[in-house]
């Protein structure tokens, strides 16, 4: 994962879903319609299993991503702009 500022808001896809009431997925499918014009970095963290497995469990236990996930992405504020955007076209 590239290095993220503690202070900075991330938001999680279940987050996403849940914020908008959307079904399980919907903010991960629209995460990856637009992930060729993301950076990784500046709008998104993308979380390893292998490498992340700590933070990824302080998500879990914080209840910020799905039980099922892996690995896990956090959109930035301009990458949560982009997705909801898209949700919303």
């Amino acid at each position: 994962m590239k290095s993220m500022a503690k202070s900075e808001k991330t938001w999680s896809l279940k987050e996403i879903d849940q914020e908008r009431g959307n079904t399980k997925g919907a903010a991960f499918l629209a995460f990856k319609q637009l992930k060729e014009s993301f950076d990784e970095g500046r709008d998104f963290y993308y979380l390893s299993a292998s490498e992340d497995a700590a933070e990824i469990e302080k998500l879990r236990e914080a209840g910020r991503i799905y039980e099922s996930t892996v690995n896990a992405i956090l959109l930035t504020e301009g990458g949560y702009s982009a997705v909801v955007d898209y949700l919303d076209g």
